[in-house]
Protein backbone atom coordinates (compact mmCIF):
# COMPACT_ATOMS: atom_id res chain seq x y z
CA UNK A 1 0.00 0.00 0.00
CA UNK A 2 2.81 2.43 0.89
CA UNK A 3 4.80 1.54 -2.21
CA UNK A 4 1.71 2.06 -4.38
CA UNK A 5 1.57 5.70 -3.31
CA UNK A 6 4.90 6.31 -5.02
CA UNK A 7 4.53 4.05 -8.06
CA UNK A 8 3.81 5.08 -11.63
CA UNK A 9 1.69 2.00 -12.34
CA UNK A 10 0.26 -1.00 -10.55
CA UNK A 11 -0.34 -4.32 -12.35
CA UNK A 12 -3.07 -6.43 -10.75
CA UNK A 13 -3.91 -10.01 -11.73
CA UNK A 14 -7.47 -10.32 -10.46
CA UNK A 15 -10.54 -8.23 -11.33
CA UNK A 16 -11.76 -8.65 -7.76
CA UNK A 17 -8.41 -7.50 -6.33
CA UNK A 18 -8.33 -4.47 -8.62
CA UNK A 19 -11.86 -3.39 -7.74
CA UNK A 20 -11.31 -3.89 -4.01
CA UNK A 21 -8.02 -1.97 -3.99
CA UNK A 22 -9.46 0.92 -5.98
CA UNK A 23 -12.60 0.98 -3.84
CA UNK A 24 -10.48 1.20 -0.71
CA UNK A 25 -8.34 3.94 -2.31
CA UNK A 26 -5.22 1.79 -1.95
CA UNK A 27 -4.45 2.17 -5.67
CA UNK A 28 -5.53 5.12 -7.85
CA UNK A 29 -7.64 3.79 -10.74
CA UNK A 30 -5.73 5.84 -13.33
CA UNK A 31 -2.50 4.03 -12.42
CA UNK A 32 -3.99 0.55 -12.06
CA UNK A 33 -4.01 -1.92 -14.95
CA UNK A 34 -5.57 -5.36 -15.02
CA UNK A 35 -2.84 -7.80 -15.99
CA UNK A 36 -4.60 -11.13 -15.63
CA UNK A 37 -2.61 -14.28 -16.24
CA UNK A 38 -1.85 -16.46 -19.22
CA UNK A 39 -0.62 -19.81 -20.47
CA UNK A 40 1.03 -21.09 -23.63
CA UNK A 41 -1.92 -21.64 -25.97
CA UNK A 42 0.36 -23.40 -28.44
CA UNK A 43 1.04 -26.11 -25.89
CA UNK A 44 -2.32 -26.21 -24.12
CA UNK A 45 -4.93 -26.74 -26.81
CA UNK A 46 -7.48 -29.30 -27.94
CA UNK A 47 -6.27 -32.15 -30.10
CA UNK A 48 -2.87 -32.66 -28.48
CA UNK A 49 -3.59 -36.39 -28.65
CA UNK A 50 -5.05 -38.33 -31.54
CA UNK A 51 -8.04 -40.55 -30.61
CA UNK A 52 -5.76 -43.61 -30.62
CA UNK A 53 -3.13 -41.89 -28.45
CA UNK A 54 -5.83 -40.78 -26.04
CA UNK A 55 -7.21 -44.30 -25.72
CA UNK A 56 -3.73 -45.77 -25.15
CA UNK A 57 -2.78 -43.16 -22.55
CA UNK A 58 -6.04 -43.60 -20.67
CA UNK A 59 -5.65 -47.39 -20.62
CA UNK A 60 -1.94 -47.55 -19.82
CA UNK A 61 -1.54 -44.75 -17.27
CA UNK A 62 -5.00 -43.93 -15.95
CA UNK A 63 -6.58 -47.37 -16.05
CA UNK A 64 -9.62 -45.88 -17.76
CA UNK A 65 -11.79 -47.30 -20.51
CA UNK A 66 -13.34 -45.23 -23.28
CA UNK A 67 -16.76 -45.36 -21.60
CA UNK A 68 -15.46 -44.09 -18.24
CA UNK A 69 -15.29 -40.44 -17.16
CA UNK A 70 -11.80 -39.27 -16.21
CA UNK A 71 -11.91 -36.45 -13.65
CA UNK A 72 -8.50 -34.83 -13.32
CA UNK A 73 -6.81 -32.40 -10.99
CA UNK A 74 -3.33 -30.87 -11.09
CA UNK A 75 -1.89 -29.44 -7.90
CA UNK A 76 0.34 -29.91 -4.89
CA UNK A 77 -0.74 -32.57 -2.39
CA UNK A 78 -1.86 -30.15 0.32
CA UNK A 79 -5.23 -29.72 2.01
CA UNK A 80 -5.81 -26.15 0.83
CA UNK A 81 -6.05 -27.41 -2.76
CA UNK A 82 -9.31 -29.08 -1.75
CA UNK A 83 -8.01 -32.63 -2.03
CA UNK A 84 -9.87 -33.86 1.05
CA UNK A 85 -13.10 -32.66 -0.56
CA UNK A 86 -12.10 -34.31 -3.84
CA UNK A 87 -11.48 -37.60 -2.03
CA UNK A 88 -14.90 -37.25 -0.38
CA UNK A 89 -16.46 -36.64 -3.80
CA UNK A 90 -14.65 -39.65 -5.26
CA UNK A 91 -16.25 -41.89 -2.63
CA UNK A 92 -19.68 -40.56 -3.65
CA UNK A 93 -19.18 -41.24 -7.37
CA UNK A 94 -20.00 -44.56 -8.99
CA UNK A 95 -17.62 -46.84 -10.88
CA UNK A 96 -17.99 -44.93 -14.14
CA UNK A 97 -15.71 -42.22 -12.75
CA UNK A 98 -11.92 -42.34 -12.57
CA UNK A 99 -10.38 -39.61 -10.39
CA UNK A 100 -6.77 -38.73 -11.21
CA UNK A 101 -4.48 -36.38 -9.25
CA UNK A 102 -1.31 -35.01 -10.84
CA UNK A 103 1.18 -33.20 -8.63
CA UNK A 104 4.01 -33.48 -6.15
CA UNK A 105 4.14 -33.91 -2.41
CA UNK A 106 4.84 -30.68 -0.54
CA UNK A 107 6.05 -31.93 2.87
CA UNK A 108 7.28 -28.50 3.97
CA UNK A 109 3.71 -27.20 4.12
CA UNK A 110 1.82 -27.58 7.40
CA UNK A 111 -1.24 -28.89 5.55
CA UNK A 112 0.66 -31.51 3.52
CA UNK A 113 -1.32 -34.72 3.12
CA UNK A 114 0.06 -37.67 5.06
CA UNK A 115 0.66 -41.18 3.72
CA UNK A 116 -2.41 -42.58 5.49
CA UNK A 117 -4.68 -40.05 3.74
CA UNK A 118 -3.12 -40.79 0.35
CA UNK A 119 -3.39 -44.53 0.97
CA UNK A 120 -7.05 -44.20 1.95
CA UNK A 121 -7.83 -42.27 -1.23
CA UNK A 122 -5.97 -44.84 -3.30
CA UNK A 123 -8.05 -47.59 -1.68
CA UNK A 124 -11.14 -45.77 -2.95
CA UNK A 125 -9.78 -45.70 -6.49
CA UNK A 126 -8.06 -42.30 -6.74
CA UNK A 127 -4.99 -42.52 -9.00
CA UNK A 128 -1.92 -40.46 -8.08
CA UNK A 129 0.53 -39.75 -10.90
CA UNK A 130 3.01 -37.58 -9.02
CA UNK A 131 4.92 -34.73 -10.61
CA UNK A 132 4.69 -34.82 -14.43
CA UNK A 133 6.18 -32.73 -17.21
CA UNK A 134 3.61 -33.88 -19.78
CA UNK A 135 0.47 -32.37 -18.25
CA UNK A 136 -0.60 -31.14 -21.69
CA UNK A 137 -0.95 -34.80 -22.76
CA UNK A 138 -2.71 -35.70 -19.52
CA UNK A 139 -5.29 -32.94 -20.02
CA UNK A 140 -5.93 -34.51 -23.41
CA UNK A 141 -6.78 -37.80 -21.70
CA UNK A 142 -9.26 -36.25 -19.24
CA UNK A 143 -12.98 -35.59 -19.64
CA UNK A 144 -13.26 -32.78 -17.10
CA UNK A 145 -11.04 -30.91 -14.67
CA UNK A 146 -11.60 -30.03 -11.03
CA UNK A 147 -10.00 -27.47 -8.71
CA UNK A 148 -11.76 -27.41 -5.33
CA UNK A 149 -9.20 -25.10 -3.68
CA UNK A 150 -9.94 -23.20 -0.50
CA UNK A 151 -8.15 -20.15 -1.91
CA UNK A 152 -6.51 -19.22 -5.21
CA UNK A 153 -4.73 -16.32 -6.81
CA UNK A 154 -5.19 -16.96 -10.52
CA UNK A 155 -4.97 -20.74 -11.02
CA UNK A 156 -2.75 -21.67 -13.96
CA UNK A 157 -3.80 -25.33 -13.97
CA UNK A 158 -7.45 -24.37 -14.45
CA UNK A 159 -6.48 -22.05 -17.32
CA UNK A 160 -4.39 -24.80 -18.92
CA UNK A 161 -7.28 -27.24 -18.63
CA UNK A 162 -9.76 -24.77 -20.13
CA UNK A 163 -7.38 -24.00 -23.00
CA UNK A 164 -7.07 -27.76 -23.55
CA UNK A 165 -10.83 -28.03 -24.03
CA UNK A 166 -11.94 -29.26 -20.63
CA UNK A 167 -14.95 -28.08 -18.63
CA UNK A 168 -13.74 -26.98 -15.20
CA UNK A 169 -15.48 -27.58 -11.87
CA UNK A 170 -13.94 -25.23 -9.31
CA UNK A 171 -14.65 -23.81 -5.90
CA UNK A 172 -16.46 -20.49 -5.83
CA UNK A 173 -13.49 -18.43 -4.63
CA UNK A 174 -11.51 -15.48 -5.95
CA UNK A 175 -9.31 -16.50 -8.86
CA UNK A 176 -11.40 -19.52 -9.79
CA UNK A 177 -14.27 -17.15 -10.53
CA UNK A 178 -12.02 -15.37 -13.04
CA UNK A 179 -11.28 -18.61 -14.89
CA UNK A 180 -14.68 -20.34 -14.79
CA UNK A 181 -17.76 -18.72 -16.30
CA UNK A 182 -20.37 -20.58 -14.27
CA UNK A 183 -22.77 -22.52 -16.44
CA UNK A 184 -20.83 -21.65 -19.60
CA UNK A 185 -17.29 -23.00 -19.34
CA UNK A 186 -17.78 -25.04 -16.18
CA UNK A 187 -19.38 -25.00 -12.76
CA UNK A 188 -18.57 -23.24 -9.48
CA UNK A 189 -19.33 -25.04 -6.22
CA UNK A 190 -19.23 -24.01 -2.55
CA UNK A 191 -15.80 -24.28 -0.98
CA UNK A 192 -15.08 -27.26 1.30
CA UNK A 193 -18.20 -29.15 0.18
CA UNK A 194 -17.44 -32.64 -1.12
CA UNK A 195 -21.11 -33.47 -1.71
CA UNK A 196 -21.62 -30.38 -3.89
CA UNK A 197 -18.42 -31.19 -5.76
CA UNK A 198 -19.65 -34.74 -6.45
CA UNK A 199 -23.00 -33.39 -7.64
CA UNK A 200 -21.31 -30.99 -10.08
CA UNK A 201 -18.98 -33.69 -11.41
CA UNK A 202 -21.95 -36.01 -11.87
CA UNK A 203 -24.00 -33.29 -13.59
CA UNK A 204 -21.32 -32.93 -16.27
CA UNK A 205 -20.33 -36.58 -16.35
CA UNK A 206 -23.91 -37.60 -17.09
CA UNK A 207 -24.30 -35.04 -19.90
CA UNK A 208 -21.75 -35.42 -22.73
CA UNK A 209 -23.49 -32.77 -24.86
CA UNK A 210 -23.19 -30.23 -22.07
CA UNK A 211 -19.53 -31.14 -21.59
CA UNK A 212 -18.89 -30.64 -25.30
CA UNK A 213 -20.59 -27.23 -25.31
CA UNK A 214 -18.61 -26.14 -22.24
CA UNK A 215 -15.39 -27.42 -23.80
CA UNK A 216 -15.94 -25.25 -26.87
CA UNK A 217 -16.77 -22.23 -24.70
CA UNK A 218 -13.71 -22.85 -22.51
CA UNK A 219 -11.37 -22.85 -25.51
CA UNK A 220 -12.93 -19.64 -26.82
CA UNK A 221 -12.58 -17.95 -23.42
CA UNK A 222 -8.97 -19.10 -23.15
CA UNK A 223 -8.15 -17.67 -26.58
CA UNK A 224 -9.73 -14.35 -25.60
CA UNK A 225 -8.36 -13.95 -22.07
CA UNK A 226 -5.69 -16.53 -21.13
CA UNK A 227 -3.02 -15.95 -23.81
CA UNK A 228 0.34 -15.38 -22.12
CA UNK A 229 1.42 -13.22 -25.06
CA UNK A 230 -1.27 -10.69 -24.12
CA UNK A 231 0.07 -10.58 -20.56
CA UNK A 232 3.61 -9.91 -21.84
CA UNK A 233 2.29 -7.15 -24.10
CA UNK A 234 0.52 -5.44 -21.19
CA UNK A 235 3.67 -5.54 -19.08
CA UNK A 236 5.86 -4.16 -21.87
CA UNK A 237 3.31 -1.48 -22.75
CA UNK A 238 3.06 -0.42 -19.09
CA UNK A 239 6.85 -0.11 -18.77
Amino acid sequence: GIAARFSDAELVQSVEDRDRLVRRHAYPRRRTRLLGNGVDLGRFRPGVLTPDERARLRAAELGARDDEIVVGMVGRLVAEKGLLELFDAARRLDDRYVVVVVGPDDPAKPDALDRETIHGATEHGVRFLGMRDDVDRLYGAMDLFVLPSWREGFPRAAMEAAASGLPVVASDVRGCRQVVDHGVTGLLVPVRDGAALADAIRALGDDPDRRAAMATAAVERAAATFDERRVVDIVLDTY
